[in-house]
């Protein structure tokens, strides 16, 4: 009798420690900012990221930047242009089709995600310097993180000597002791003839001209 109870409170020690503790991960705003939230948010960027194809050309003067028409509430936010992409363009279509597919958009008016746009392009006095990372926190659909915390398929953008770009982030280049040197990244640039992924260097390194205290992500 003693074997008995013994061996069934040993199955049930068995079981508890099987089962799950607290609630499991859902795609719901309960979700929180869980590690798999963000694991699951990134990969899905980089699924739709190399769902367009490369190249396509690079063209920025008097076009909206983007391949797909945008739309939200019924309202179209921008216009696909006729050829090419830019950079801007390029991630935001990419997050456009994320927050549509997992719901960030609900409860947001047209006029709220025009905002996002034009913040997302740094056309509003505020967003002028981080773009994407005020954008998305303007809207509560995102948040800046540190460098040290970036993974591939955040979102960003930097600032060169004398121009900037709208990326999306795949990883650091560092030298041999560990020490970042340069950005690798996806989005849409002459170097590419349009989209595509690209390498840049920080200034002082391979005639880099990139500032790592610009990086936004």
């Amino acid at each position: 009798m003693f074997k008995t109870r013994l061996a069934r409170i040993q199955i049930l020690l068995i079981l508890v420690l099987l089962m799950p503790i607290g609630p499991q991960f859902a795609w719901s705003e309960d979700a929180g900012d869980s590690e798999t939230q963000k694991s699951a948010y990134t990969d899905d960027v980089l699924k739709i990221a190399y769902s367009y194809d490369n190249g396509g050309g690079y063209i920025w003067k008097k076009s909206t930047g983007v391949s797909d028409t945008l739309t939200h509430d019924g309202q179209t936010v921008l216009k696909k242009q006729p050829v090419g992409t830019y950079c801007c363009g390029f991630t935001l279509q990419v997050a456009f089709k994320l927050a549509q597919h997992h719901g960030l958009f609900e409860g947001k008016s047209f006029k709220d995600v025009k905002q996002f746009q034009r913040e997302w392009y740094g056309a509003t006095e505020a967003s002028g310097e981080t773009q994407c990372t005020l954008a998305m926190a303007n809207l509560g659909v995102g948040h800046a993180v540190t460098h040290d915390d970036a993974r591939p398929g955040d979102f960003g953008n930097f600032w060169r000597t004398k121009s900037g770009h709208s990326i999306l982030f795949l990883n650091w280049i560092t030298d041999d002791d560990g020490n970042r040197i340069g950005i690798h990244y996806r989005s849409s640039q002459t170097a590419t003839d349009g989209i595509g992924d690209h390498t840049e260097y920080f200034k002082g390194h391979n005639d880099g001209k990139v500032d790592p205290a610009r990086i936004y992500l």
